[in-house]
């Protein structure tokens, strides 16, 4: 089966409050963060908070569950990765500021079992996302971040998302030629759903599977957006039947609504089916 990150929340790991509503908000995956929602004098705090916490929650779902650390670079890591080698109940870590296959070589030897998804957010992160993707076996995710690398390059971010192009396709590129999901930025604007949507549906013409969230109330937008609809699904399904007749007949094109259908047009068609037929991420 093919697994499914169409939206991956974001929950501050100093808000314990709050874990138990993401965990059951819908998401794809929730990631309890220790780095930018969390302020420089509390990032022990949050860590126990998630040690605490993370083992009551219990299981609902397929739900993933991911801790996000603090940069490479920074005061904290270190600490960041004894907590995560020794907590129990996550799926993988989300190192940002991806920049280079080292770095997340280097992380996924000294953690050991936990998937390592890199976020890249910066701009020698998008020029090294290849070689970034390439630096572990297996890897499944590889997370989009607008907000740090617009800042960096000091520009605003846009609802038309034409600042974004290059990076955007640089890492659905890097993902795919891994065999990853690519996932993208998250939507700062929490009250202003249709431009979600707007940005949404450009990323997943873009070819991103997810979108990362802030709040829970962004999931089925979301969701929405990166779920094939019925009409995508009968289209497909007539696609998947028509060619695999065709190629019974030793056919390798055939004609399906006026448009010509072969085996690139059929593997898309049989994606399309696979994806819509789970409704949660399974490594």
């Amino acid at each position: 089966m093919e697994r499914v990150f169409r939206s991956v929340l974001f929950v501050p790991g100093v808000r314990p409050d709050r874990f138990a509503s993401a965990v059951g908000s819908g998401a794809d995956a929730v990631v309890f963060d220790l780095e930018d929602s969390v302020d420089a004098s509390r990032k022990a705090e949050a860590r126990q908070h998630i040690a605490d916490t993370l083992p009551r929650l219990g299981s609902v779902g397929l739900v993933q569950r991911f801790v996000r650390v603090n940069a490479t670079s920074s005061d904290w890591f270190a600490d960041d990765l004894d907590f995560v080698r020794n907590l129990t109940g996550i799926d993988g870590l989300v190192v940002p500021k991806a920049e280079s296959p080292e770095q997340i070589a280097g992380v996924a030897s000294a953690v050991g079992g936990p998937q390592v998804v890199p976020l890249i957010e910066t701009s020698r992160g998008i020029l090294h996302a290849p070689a970034i993707a390439a630096a572990v076996g297996g890897l499944r995710l590889m997370l989009f971040g607008a907000e740090d690398l617009t800042a960096e390059i000091g520009v605003p971010r846009t609802v038309d998302g034409d600042e974004l192009i290059y990076p955007r396709s640089q890492v659905v590129l890097a993902a795919t030629s891994v065999g990853a999901d690519a996932v993208d930025a998250v939507f700062i604007d929490i009250a202003s759903p249709d431009d979600l949507r707007k940005d949404a549906a450009r990323a997943r013409a873009m070819g991103f599977r997810g979108k990362m969230a802030i709040h829970p109330n962004q999931i089925p937008t979301i969701n929405d957006v990166f779920t094939a609809s019925p009409e995508e699904v009968d289209r497909a399904r007539r696609i998947v039947e028509a060619f695999d007749e065709a190629t019974r007949r030793g056919e390798g094109v055939v004609r399906v609504d006026d448009k010509m259908v072969d085996a690139p047009v059929a593997t898309r068609a049989r994606r399309v089916l696979a994806t819509a037929t789970v409704p949660r991420p399974i490594f």
